[in-house]
């Protein structure tokens, strides 16, 4: 069998997420190709397999019409009848959707492609982009337009609000696919696929795994020593790509003034200069982007709590990344979060509740005999990459 994914940028956990499945697809012995649009991102990140489509002029042209119309599904016309082209080549027996609606295709014209051609659909949600008209996540904004068509979104992000047109053309087109089988990371994203429109169709989850060997295995990375950290101190680990607003860094300048001196608050993962002064001017050690990923996993074991105040989230994979470490976990009731943890692997609090997350970062850090290594590894184990066998399993059954 060969099954062709379509993704649209490799960055962030895609990488290691394509890495595992075509890993295990072959293993299977069935074949994978990556179909990846021509950005400068896809150009750096070179993955096994990949196949380039369009022009990176395109993607360009497509991100600026986006910026003024407000409509992201019907541009890109040749670089997408390129794209049916490779399809057309290799003939493929699933393909594999994961972001699509990201400034690269043309929907219409590939759906009908798809639909002529008879190809089964595999479409791994990452977050709610597919069934809105604009955005990713809707949980700060509380909004549930999205359930009946959209329109005055309260976080347009473009010059013209078009997400009312936008869901149509989605609504239109891909509810149309013939064989569509999605599939969700978390309880979470389920819930809400089942209620947008895409209630009629099929919905699987298969969460995100893991190399929890590489999080488990001990590192001879001193992190105390070479960032010069007082070994006395808990250490209060918050670990993303980009802090960007939902990745809830307000929360960690806010717990280091509640805090008493026992702990250390660490930051990984990139942030602007004048937020980085103010965060140092509170104590808190910002690293940026690890320089290896054993440092990365020695900070994991290092730390006496991970703590994510996520606002916004399917199923963050810092959280596995720490259990595997044998690091509990505290983080806001918000998206899929919770589900990685149970109560002998972490607290989950009230989203927003500063107060509640102060005292469950202190709870966790005080009792590791409670929130043991042990237990944190044990239940890691549920999300290592022997989840992506989960999706070999799916191919075969729906072809």
């Amino acid at each position: 069998m060969k099954i062709a994914i379509i993704q649209s940028g490799n960055s962030g956990f895609f990488p290691r997420f394509y890495k595992a499945l075509a890993y295990a697809i072959e293993q299977n012995q069935d074949e994978c190709i990556l179909m990846a649009p021509n950005s400068n991102r896809n150009k750096r990140c070179i993955l096994p397999h990949q196949y380039i489509w369009g022009t990176r002029l395109n993607w360009f042209i497509h991100s600026r019409l986006y910026k003024i119309t407000g409509l992201q599904d019907i541009f890109s016309i040749f670089e997408t009848l390129h794209l049916l082209y490779l399809l057309h080549k290799h003939k493929p027996d699933i393909i594999h959707f994961n972001v699509i609606n990201d400034k690269c295709l043309n929907i219409p014209l590939l759906v009908h492609y798809i639909n002529k051609h008879h190809i089964a659909i595999v479409w791994t949600m990452h977050d709610c982009r597919a069934f809105t008209g604009q955005c990713s996540y809707f949980d700060e904004v509380n909004c549930s337009r999205w359930k009946v068509g959209c329109g005055n979104c309260p976080q347009c992000e473009t010059w013209i609000d078009n997400t009312q047109h936008q869901w149509q053309i989605r609504q239109q087109w891909y509810t149309t696919l013939k064989n569509l089988t999605i599939v969700t990371p978390s309880q979470w994203l389920a819930s809400f696929v089942r209620e947008s429109m895409f209630k009629k169709h099929k919905v699987k989850v298969i969460y995100n795994g893991v190399d929890t060997n590489t999080f488990a295995q001990k590192t001879n990375c001193d992190i105390y020593s070479k960032y010069n950290i007082d070994k006395k101190k808990k250490i209060v680990l918050g670990c993303t790509i980009n802090w960007e607003p939902r990745k809830g860094m307000i929360y960690f300048e806010q717990m280091a003034e509640l805090l008493s001196n026992d702990y250390q608050i660490v930051l990984v993962g990139n942030i602007n200069e004048e937020k980085k002064e103010r965060l140092i001017q509170k104590n808190i050690i910002c690293i940026g982007r690890t320089s290896t990923l054993d440092e990365m996993v020695a900070w994991y074991q290092s730390a006496a709590v991970f703590c994510n105040p996520t606002l916004a989230d399917n199923f963050p994979t810092t959280n596995i990344e720490s259990l595997a470490a044998g690091t509990p976990v505290v983080t806001f009731q918000t998206g899929g979060s919770p589900e990685a943890i149970d109560k002998s692997t972490g607290i989950v609090v009230e989203q927003g509740n500063l107060q509640q997350l102060c005292e469950a970062v202190k709870q966790v850090a005080n009792h590791r005999n409670i929130y043991t290594t042990e237990n944190c590894q044990k239940r890691s184990l549920l999300f290592s990459n022997e989840q992506y066998k989960q999706y070999v399993q799916l191919y075969h059954q729906i072809k």
